[in-house]
C-alpha cells in the first residue's frame, strides 16, 4: 500500500516538473479545423457548383459538336451518294438493252431430188405446196457416167473406119459400130461397158490381135430437177414421198435455208 501511494506521489511530482519545463500552449497545439462553410454548404451554393460543373462538359461538347457534325454530315453525304448511285444504276440501265430480240431461223429446209423428169418434179411440187410449203423449182446441168467405152480411132475417112470394122470381124470381133462425132469423127467402137474389168479385158484381147485400141470413161449430159422446200420449224417436217419415188434414188436431204 505504501509502495503505491509512494509511485502515485513521485508520478505527481515528475508531471509537475514536465509542466513547468514545457509551457501547455506549446505541448497541445490545436489543429486547424476545417471551417463550416467548406464542411456544410447551402443548397443554393451546391446547384450554383452544380450547375458550373455541368456546364463546363457543355462548353466543351459544344467545342467538339462541330467537328461531330461535319463528320456526321460527310458521312450523311457518303450514304447519300451511295444510295443516289444504287437508286440510279436501275434509272441508267436502258430497259430496252434486256430486251433481246430473236433473230435465230425459224424455218427448215431441204431438198428433194434428184428427179430426172421434169413434169415429175412439178408433181412432186404441188404435193408439198398444197402443204402451205414454199417451194422452188432448181435444174442443174450434170454428167451421168455410162461406162466405159473400147474403141480404136484415128481413121481419115468413113472408109477406114469400113477398113477396120471388117478385119475385126475376120477375126472373130463382130460387136462393133462406127459412130461420128464432132471430136473423134470416124470410130469404130466395140462397146461400152459399166465395169471397168470388163472393158480392160475386151481392150487386151483386141491389143493382141494387133490393133491400136483405146479405152475411155463415157458420160452423158442430162439436166436434173431439185424442188427447194422451206417450212417453219415449229412444224412437224412433211414428208410426202412415195415409195416409188425413193425406190427410184428420190429422197429429201436436209439443207442449209436461202437468206431470207
Amino acid at each position: 500500500m505504501r509502495a503505491f501511494f509512494a509511485l502515485l506521489l513521485i508520478g505527481n511530482l515528475a508531471f509537475a516538473v514536465f509542466q513547468w519545463l514545457l509551457p501547455y500552449e506549446q505541448l497541445f497545439v490545436d489543429t486547424p479545423r476545417i471551417p463550416a462553410a467548406e464542411e456544410l454548404q447551402l443548397l443554393s451554393e451546391a446547384n450554383t457548383e452544380i450547375v458550373k460543373q455541368v456546364q463546363e462538359p457543355a462548353k466543351v461538347e459544344v467545342a467538339v459538336k462541330p467537328q461531330t457534325s461535319q463528320r456526321s454530315a460527310a458521312q450523311t453525304r457518303n450514304r447519300e451518294q451511295a444510295a443516289g448511285a444504287t437508286q440510279a444504276t436501275p434509272e441508267m440501265t436502258d430497259p430496252e438493252v434486256l430486251v433481246t430480240e430473236d433473230d435465230s431461223d425459224k424455218r427448215v429446209c431441204y431438198t428433194i431430188g434428184p428427179v430426172k423428169d421434169k413434169a415429175r418434179a412439178i408433181e412432186i411440187s404441188g404435193r408439198y405446196s398444197g402443204k402451205r410449203i414454199d417451194v422452188a423449182l432448181k435444174s442443174s446441168l450434170e454428167k451421168q457416167y455410162m461406162g466405159v467405152m473400147v474403141y480404136i480411132d484415128g481413121h481419115k475417112t468413113r472408109a477406114d473406119a469400113l477398113k477396120t470394122a471388117n478385119q475385126l470381124t475376120a477375126k472373130g470381133l463382130r460387136d462393133h459400130i462406127i459412130v461420128g462425132g464432132t471430136e473423134t469423127p470416124n470410130v469404130v467402137s466395140l462397146g461400152v461397158f459399166g465395169l471397168k474389168k470388163n472393158a480392160d479385158r475386151l481392150a487386151s484381147r483386141v491389143q493382141k490381135l494387133g490393133f491400136p485400141v483405146k479405152t475411155e470413161a463415157r458420160y452423158r449430159e442430162r439436166i436434173i430437177y431439185w424442188v427447194y422446200a422451206e417450212q417453219s420449224s415449229e412444224n412437224e417436217v412433211m414428208r410426202l414421198l412415195k415409195q416409188d419415188e425413193f425406190d427410184d434414188g428420190i429422197s429429201q436431204t436436209p439443207t442449209q435455208c436461202l437468206p431470207s
